[in-house]
């Protein structure tokens, strides 16, 4: 018998949904409590949008109107349930609009066309806004932090744990909520070609749970039931809070549901026995109801530009998972010959191993982040690992206008890019070469700051016809936007709340008396800053809610004013500004004096800090940077003797590894050492050693995205020669495809023609690879010196003098101080 006393329930707010019973919807809160999962009933929230009267209509009127107005939907004649008068701010200025509640989230979409069709109304707002999330906002819940609520215990078939809310609270915990986990990885069976699932067996299901420790699965005589079956339970004995894949939503995921589909077994992973919901066609959508399904492929691709190869093995590597050279590693298209040679399998587990392995590495490093932005913007994790940056803005803008009355606008479509663009920020071009004792100083927040100091927000912009009281705006430089100063603006007022928010996290962190909890204040402190940078390029985003592209048109013009100041009163001290950017300038002395660069710059920043609308604060100090002629392309050695690179080639993927590694070295010994010579020697030794096939093939393998289909390329660029001849070997290729090529001396007489993709190729000695069928083909060494190679070390070393020659041949001897 259940036990009808209240009772008192504590956890961390995981996922949410709704499901409809008898007609009415009922939300359901999954929570991650003390040793059990505990499934929340919420009955009484009803879903809602508002209408805005034309100007001089009578509201009351109109609120009789809409409560006659009917609609049909399959057959069923739906009414609005309750209308009445409420006073909101549209654009920062009060209104009456009428709410309109309804019977069912679906009966929105019907009763809101005929709505805006009634005489006397001009539009209805939040409409569009999903019942989950209007729920979350309305009642102040924060997803991935903690949740309190009262209720009595109730039967659920599919949940244990199951209470009927009467009450609940939504409580903000900056620590990193501690949750459940497991991460899988599937290998398929191929020979040569991309794995089919209507006829190719998972052969391997890899996975790791929160303790850290890989299990395989590994099928018997090429039949996957057996292992798809244990992992179903595996996920149901674990009950996992976060599910991660890298690329699952697009291949693992539809692929495992497609083959137990085949052996008529229920993928019913979700926590209330469903099976996952996958959506879309060119890019898909998983998700898992009481979980968070997270494939990191998604988050590496929208946050870490820096990485331009968005493999696991790479993405890995970058955030020191797992070293790119010791994991273990077999082409994708052998797994098949891997699978059914018994030495090589043993190779092939170990693979499968280590892919599980880095997976779950890489999402214990990028998830806190999304923990955080889902705390932020009241939306679950998997939702916001899965948005853009503008949308992640926009659902914080939404859950702030909750707050403070304010009414969403409607979307407006997407508006074209040739309509949207607008000057950026100031650029300095860079005095090219090396120079010593350099110090860089930070205009910190810079955009958001001069948001908040010109009150430039969609709702304060004054359009040119109107006529305004000079006194009572703030207009911007060059561009003559003008924004009201009478009143704060809704931008305004959320980006003072951050800011300051932000600077107290960060005093937080300088008092934190443990590690942990420095790294969770660190975290939440990068995804404050994150969001906070990106609400000015938000105003100028097609298809933003909040768009008005005059704002950031206003913000960068302004950004420009403040740095050309910064400029002049640095120059007034006998500074020179070698370079500017945006948001920062880099500062060096035009005399000798006593007095260190640093003390120098620390004057420069309290004076900027007094005379400007800004925190100016100094952010590096080097010992030695090199520019060259292009902006944001340079690379440093600070106090420390860390070397910071920034823009250069060595950071680029479709270079190969030898032109990158040997773009570093060289950078390396002119910072250090201040000796261009010496970076000559190395790379003519490097040269030598590459005529002489001593350099490993993989150091010489070229990774390159397909963008689009074979067929749709104009221009055969080496590596769509190398994805066609790959797809007639029976591989299959198509957008979104790696290919990974060599280039040799034989094929034809392009560059592309001499394209082959490494798959085509089962060994290599010294300078010769040797084909499936036997044919040994020399590798084009002349290619990588004169194409990879010297390009990627000559964009440094020119600016000492050498040439293309000097590099193959015997330099002169050459001094620091001719340069």
């Amino acid at each position: 018998m259940l036990n009808n006393l209240l009772m008192e329930i504590e956890g961390q707010l995981i996922n949410a949904d709704y499901i409809t019973e008898y007609g009415d919807p009922v939300i359901r809160l999954w929570i991650n409590g003390k040793n059990k999962t505990y499934l929340g009933l919420y009955r009484d929230f009803e879903p809602y949008f508002y209408a805005l009267p034309q100007e001089n209509s009578d509201i009351n009127k109109l609120e009789k109107k809409i409560y006659e107005i009917e609609g049909e939907r399959y057959g069923e004649t739906i009414t609005p349930k309750k209308v009445e008068t409420s006073n909101r701010l549209d654009q920062g200025l009060k209104t009456k609009v009428l709410k309109i509640t309804v019977d069912h989230p679906q009966h929105v979409p019907t009763l809101r066309k005929e709505v805006s069709d009634t005489e006397g109304i001009k539009e209805y707002r939040e409409a569009d806004i999903p019942f989950v999330n209007r729920f979350v906002i309305d009642k102040g819940l924060v997803p991935s932090s903690k949740i309190v609520l009262t209720g009595k215990k109730t039967d659920c078939e599919y949940a244990e744990n199951a209470v009927e809310i009467e009450s609940l609270e939504g409580v903000f915990q900056e620590e990193t909520p501690k949750l459940k986990k497991l991460t899988f990885d599937c290998e398929m069976y191929n020979k040569g070609r991309s794995p089919d699932p209507d006829k190719d067996p998972i052969i391997i299901i890899s996975y790791v749970t929160t303790n850290g420790t890989p299990k395989l699965l590994v099928s018997e005589n090429d039949d996957d039931k057996k292992i798809i079956e244990q992992f179903i339970e595996e996920i149901k004995k674990q009950d996992p809070d976060v599910i991660f894949t890298y690329n699952g939503d697009d291949f693992d995921w539809p692929y495992l549901k497609k083959r137990a589909e085949k052996h008529d077994i229920e993928l019913d992973v979700g926590r209330d026995g469903s099976t996952p919901d996958i959506r879309g066609g060119g890019r898909r959508t998983v998700s898992i109801k009481g979980r968070l399904n997270i494939d990191l492929y998604r988050i590496a691709s929208r946050d870490l530009g820096e990485v331009k190869v968005m493999s696991l093995e790479e993405v890995s590597d970058y955030l020191n998972v797992m070293d790119i050279d010791e994991r273990t590693d077999i082409p994708g298209h052998k797994v098949g010959e891997y699978w059914e040679d018994s030495d090589k399998r043993k190779k092939l587990c170990k693979y499968a191993e280590d892919d599980a392995l880095s997976t779950a590495g890489v999402g214990n490093e990028l998830l806190p982040n999304q923990l955080e932005f889902s705390k932020l913007t009241k939306q679950f994790a998997d939702d916001i690992s899965k948005m853009g940056r503008g949308r992640q803005v926009e659902w914080y803008l939404i859950a702030k206008a909750y707050e403070q009355n304010e009414l969403v606008p409607n979307r407006m479509g997407y508006r074209s890019s040739s309509k949207n663009t607008y000057l950026g920020g100031f650029v300095l071009e860079p005095e090219k070469g090396l120079h010593e004792n350099v110090v860089s100083l930070d205009f910190s927040s810079m955009y958001p700051s001069l948001m908040i100091s010109y009150n430039i927000s969609p709702d304060t912009y004054i359009p040119p016809d109107q006529k305004t009281n000079q006194k009572n705006l703030y207009e911007a430089p060059e561009v003559g936007h003008r924004f009201r100063r009478d009143r704060e603006g809704f931008f305004t007022e959320i980006l003072e709340e951050l800011l300051n928010h932000r600077a107290k996290i960060k005093e937080k962190i300088k008092k934190a008396e443990t590690s942990e909890t420095r790294k969770s204040l660190k975290v939440r402190e990068k995804a404050i800053k994150t969001l906070t940078n990106s609400f000015y390029g938000y105003t100028g985003w097609g298809a933003a809610r909040w768009y008005k592209k005059e704002c950031a048109e206003a913000t960068t013009a302004w950004g420009r004013e403040m740095i050309n100041k910064a400029i002049e009163t640095a120059e007034k001290k006998d500074l020179k500004v070698i370079y500017g950017d945006t948001d920062s300038i880099f500062i060096k002395k035009t005399k000798e004096k006593n007095e260190e660069i640093s003390k120098i710059a620390e004057k420069l920043a309290t004076e900027l800090n007094q005379t400007l609308p800004l925190e100016i604060e100094i952010e590096k100090n080097y010992k030695t940077i090199f520019f060259t002629e292009k902006k944001k392309r340079y690379a440093g050695l600070d106090q420390n003797e860390e070397i910071y690179i920034r823009g250069l080639e060595v950071r680029r993927g479709d270079w190969c590894d030898l032109a990158r590694e040997m773009q570093q070295k060289v950078i390396e010994i002119i910072l250090k050492n201040k000796n261009p010579e010496k970076a000559v020697k190395e790379v003519k030794k490097t040269i030598q050693k590459l005529k002489n096939g001593e350099i490993s093939i993989d150091k010489l393998v070229i990774r390159k995205t397909l963008s689009k289909k074979i067929s749709k390329y104009e221009s055969r660029q080496a590596h769509v020669h190398a994805a066609e001849k790959a797809e007639k070997q029976g591989i299959e290729v198509g957008p979104g495809t790696k290919i990974a090529f060599i280039v040799t001396t034989k094929g034809g007489t392009t560059i592309g023609e001499r394209a082959f993709p490494i798959e085509m190729f089962k060994s290599y000695k010294k300078g010769t690879l040797t084909m499936e069928n036997g044919r040994k083909i020399p590798v084009d060494t002349e290619y990588y010196i004169e194409n990879q190679v010297i390009p990627a070390v000559s964009r440094i070393l020119n600016y000492f003098g050498y040439t293309k020659n000097n590099l193959k041949g015997e330099p002169s001897q050459r001094k620091l101080g001719e340069f």
